[in-house]
């Protein structure tokens, strides 16, 4: 009987294992198929007119993509090192892995869960938190960098400027701050945790290990926002590299601050960067492929490669040596 058990709990596992990676590559398909303003065969069209396939240039982006995850990658080897000794290999396969079942979840709900599961039942809350604290590491150096490139932006373009879009970028700006007072004052919960909690466990965190994360994070911000300045460089975008990186950092802040599904983070940023960029004179066609051609590096591929390590995935036992 208990045999019968365990075979029925290894057969749900597989099937699960199976339908998370089917949901993860349906939703990458649907993604590059179903864009009404970007046809796929358009897409790759403009791709090979503009030589993105050379072998230079193709070689560049892949880099690029891979020092992004290789310091997303870091950055949770040095958080879960307050569990666990973790080695790259191991922090490798969780974050792919994790990665692929947060595709298709909003505000990456799944990566949370997914995570977790590398590590026994009772590290299991202090897992989620940590992950927290890489995403929110992440979205510091987002809004860091978005504040001052949307500022530089708008000192150096004559925008129509009325009294409510003044208003709007005030509370862009000020947005982090006002979030902060009303969770605090409220006691609103993230994640199921109360800010003041947070605060708490994020003093228990070594200093020495929040600021390599928060190192770990620019590093990986720089690298993702200077492979889309790349990309404009090779569709032959001729304006200065100041006024260009801040668009980016621009497109990156506003889409940052709406939750979503991943899969849809394309959709977002391509929104953004599409009217961001409108303002520069740079063809609407050519921001919309340069954006989807990010997300197939950035989320895309590392997805279906994390997909490789779900399938792989067993689940923890007691007498598994950390």
């Amino acid at each position: 009987m208990g045999n019968q058990s365990h075979k029925a709990k290894q057969f749900l596992l597989l099937l699960l294992k199976i339908l998370v990676v089917l949901a993860a590559i349906f939703f990458i398909v649907h993604r590059l198929t179903s864009s009404e303003e970007l046809d796929f065969g358009e897409f790759v069209d403009v791709l090979d007119k503009y030589h993105v396939f050379s072998f230079l240039n193709i070689s560049i982006l892949l880099l690029l993509s891979f020092l992004n995850w290789l310091f997303e990658v870091k950055k949770w080897q040095i958080l879960s090192s307050s569990i666990r000794r973790n080695t790259t290999k191991r922090a490798t396969r969780e974050s792919l892995a994790s990665f692929t079942a947060a595709i298709f979840t909003p505000s990456r709900i799944g990566e949370y869960g997914a995570k977790s599961l590398y590590y026994l039942k009772p590290a299991r809350r202090k897992v989620i938190f940590l992950n927290f604290l890489g995403n929110l590491s992440q979205l510091l150096a987002t809004i860091f960098f978005g504040v001052i490139g949307m500022l530089y932006l708008l000192s150096q373009m004559e925008l129509p400027f009325n009294i409510i879009n003044g208003l709007l970028m005030a509370f862009l700006l000020l947005a982090p701050f006002i979030g902060y007072w009303v969770m605090r004052k409220y006691k609103w919960k993230i994640k199921g945790y109360s800010v003041e909690k947070l605060e708490s466990s994020f003093q228990k965190i070594p200093r020495k290990v929040r600021m390599r994360a928060v190192l770990y994070a620019t590093l990986r911000y720089l690298i993702f926002t200077h492979q889309f300045y790349f990309f404009l460089m090779i569709f032959k975008v001729d304006l200065p590299y100041l006024l260009v990186i801040s668009a980016v950092f621009t497109t990156y802040f506003l889409s940052s601050i709406i939750p979503t599904m991943m899969i849809f983070d394309a959709l977002i940023k391509g929104g953004f960067a599409v009217w961001i960029f409108g303002l520069l004179k740079v063809p609407e066609l050519v921001v919309l492929v340069i954006v989807l051609a990010a997300w197939i590096l950035n989320f895309g591929l590392p997805a279906l490669v994390g997909s490789y390590f779900v399938l792989k995935y067993k689940p923890q036992m007691r007498h598994t040596v950390p």
